[in-house]
């Protein structure tokens, strides 16, 4: 009976408000009035008759007979009110004809608030509907720095090329990242097909994904839905099967755990000194690990492969024949998942792939080759099933920065800087602050060498600038000797430079696995992604002087070195201010977390962070899962 569809109705209502009430919650239908409140709007445009998603249909327009209805819609009122007679006859008559008229509502911050139809929102709901017609109104607010309103204009620029309008992201920069996973070229048009089809696999998606508990975590069905897309690729997740999707979904469960929240890893800042160390013994058989480093260039052209490459005969001469290794040269993103397959199926169990570029391919290896470890170099990651490991480089720029604003005879020093990734904001700031601590007086030039619009030393030389910290890798092919902090000039002099000893930071990571730490170390984490992010205590990064420096500074190196491994001196400590006018208390130190996520530059910089499109073509890929922009920092030169 009919009735009885009521009191089922009513009783999800029910639970619904007791459950509200319990939580601290308004119990009743969201009023969107009091939902704006807090912001101003720019404008109200009538977007015409529209097919909205019902689970984005949150509330009411105005307070009116809200009350009618719980939170989730459900009605509240006894069978015997008029308001439950109309209910039921609505509900009859939807079942026998469908929808007859459109709701009329309003879209604020890609939520639907009805003016015209709560019945047919809740008869809707109770009867299962995915989505309703519906005459809408999008109210947009002003724009503003406040999270929700970027990830709103973000929608709005997704919604007008492709519009569609039922998915929800809880991080910003999302809407632009599925597009990419969408798309080969995300600035092609937008046919009705390509509607057609991310709306059918997305709602299969949808469906194994809150048959799997996808509704018990707080990342969205969208959320969830992106990371997929990035592991697995959406030409594969087309022609997937619920079967294939339901297996899959299952596999990568801890990454949509991870991405939902604030905090996404554990962060590991030094090697953790192991009691059996030192006491491996031939007498004792163990497995022989098979190593395998990929590398998206080769190390005759890339400083960056050659240092690495450098790490592997490190953990070569350090094991001897309780390993063995093996390198892959270019391989780039789009062939990473043909390399890996190939790589595994020569025995190797231990993966260390080089590039932020390889980080799909091994999430997506990680995920059906569980007895294989994969580790990535990147910064930031969260992939639970892949480990990440990088420098904390601020601390080596912070020494150099001392060596530079000491060096330098008209207080004007320069840095240029390659990408603005993760981690890299911190060792511009951090050299900034080296310098000024030893020189109150000096000016630090910023460049950037992937800038599109760059002329060499043009910024140097109009500024007058002669003391310069330039890239930390000289590659063995190399003949300039600009690398390092050197003195510009014909026959440029060089006077410190970082040095990356990635050896260090791989012996200490397999010495962890061949030990049997490696699951410690998983369960130290949690739920979160591991990270590495060693310094200099750790031995993985250091600085090497020239005896050109007056031996003053030559003392004053290996003093700050000391000081910097014991942690008596914090560069990221006390009062910082910026170069907007803002000040930070960074109290005795700063959070890794903080550290990584930096995006201003301090007080005292002449520079900015720029933007993607002011970088060079061949960088774009790189930036995608590595960039932090802050644009307003922009100061004129």
């Amino acid at each position: 009976m009919i009735s009885d569809e009521y009191e089922k109705a009513m009783h999800l209502g029910q639970k619904e408000y007791s459950a509200c009430i319990n939580k601290g919650l308004h119990p009743y239908l969201t009023c969107m009035e009091d939902i704006m409140a807090p912001y101003e709007t720019e404008s109200k445009v009538k977007l015409g008759l529209q097919e909205i998603p019902l689970n984005q249909v949150v509330g009411t327009f105005a307070e009116g007979r809200s009350s009618a209805f719980a939170r989730n819609f459900m009605p509240l009122l006894e069978p015997e009110t008029e308001f439950a007679m109309k209910w039921m006859a609505l509900y009859s008559s939807m079942l026998e004809e469908g929808l007859r008229e459109p709701i009329i509502a309003y879209e604020f911050l890609n939520k639907f608030y009805v003016q015209e139809g709560n019945k047919r929102v809740s008869v809707s709901k109770y009867i299962g509907a995915v989505t309703i017609e519906a005459q809408v109104t999008r109210i947009i607010p002003k724009r503003t720095d406040a999270k929700e309103i970027q990830l709103y204009y973000e929608f709005l620029e997704f919604f007008e090329k492709t519009g569609v309008n039922y998915l929800t992201f809880t991080k910003t920069g999302s809407y632009a990242l599925l597009l990419k996973e969408l798309k080969e070229n995300p600035e092609s048009p937008w046919t009705e097909e390509d509607a057609m089809d991310l709306r059918s696999i997305y709602a299969r998606f949808r469906k194994e994904y809150l048959a799997a508990g996808g509704d018990k975590l707080v990342t969205t069905v969208a959320d969830a839905f992106l990371v997929y897309l990035h592991i697995f690729g959406y030409a594969a997740t087309k022609d997937a099967t619920s079967a294939e999707l339901s297996k899959n979904i299952s596999r990568v469960w801890s990454e949509f755990k991870i991405y939902g929240r604030e905090r996404q890893a554990s962060i590991s800042m030094n090697p953790v000194e192991d009691p059996k160390k030192h006491v491996f013994t031939n007498l004792i058989p163990q497995k022989q690990h098979a190593v395998a480093w990929l590398h998206e260039r080769n190390p005759e052209v890339s400083a960056w492969t050659y240092n690495h490459e450098l790490g592997r005969e490190h953990v070569e001469d350090v094991f001897g024949n309780r390993i063995r290794t093996g390198s892959f040269y270019d391989v780039p993103a789009d062939k990473a998942d043909e390399v890996i397959a190939d790589v595994i199926s020569k025995g190797f169990d231990i993966i260390f792939a080089t590039s932020p570029q390889h980080i799909a391919a091994c999430a997506k290896a990680a995920v059906t080759h569980p007895d294989v470890k994969f580790l990535n170099c990147s910064l930031n990651t969260s992939y639970k099933s892949v480990r990440s490991y990088y420098l904390r480089t601020y601390e080596a720029k912070f020494i150099i920065g001392c060596i530079a604003g000491a060096m330098a005879d008209n207080n004007r020093v320069g840095y240029i800087a390659d990408y603005p990734v993760f981690g890299s904001v911190a060792s511009i700031n951090a050299f900034a602050l080296g310098a000024k601590s030893v020189n109150p007086r000096a000016e630090i030039y910023l460049d950037w060498s992937t800038l599109k619009e760059r002329t060499d030393g043009d910024l140097f030389d109009r500024n007058d600038v002669y003391i310069v910290s330039d890239r930390d890798l000289n590659a063995p092919i190399a003949v300039s000797r600009e690398f390092g902090l050197y003195e510009r000039g014909e026959t440029p002099v060089n006077y410190a430079m970082p040095v990356w000893h990635w050896g260090k930071l791989y012996e200490e990571i397999l010495r962890s696995i061949l030990n049997n730490n490696w699951k410690d170390e998983e369960e130290s984490a949690g739920i979160y992604a591991l990270n590495y992010w060693w310094g200099m205590s750790s031995g993985a990064i250091d600085v090497i002087t020239s005896q050109k420096l007056p031996p003053e500074l030559l003392r004053l190196t290996e003093t700050l070195k000391t000081a910097i491994i014991n942690r008596t001196l914090i560069p990221f400590s006390g009062l910082l201010r910026f170069q907007d006018g803002s000040c930070l208390d960074a109290g005795e130190g700063l959070a890794p977390e903080e550290l990584i996520r930096m995006d201003r530059l301090v007080e005292g910089i002449h520079g900015y962070i720029p933007v993607p499109d002011e970088l060079r073509d061949e960088f774009r890929d790189f930036m995608n899962s590595q960039a932090v922009f802050r644009p307003e920092a922009e100061t004129q030169l």
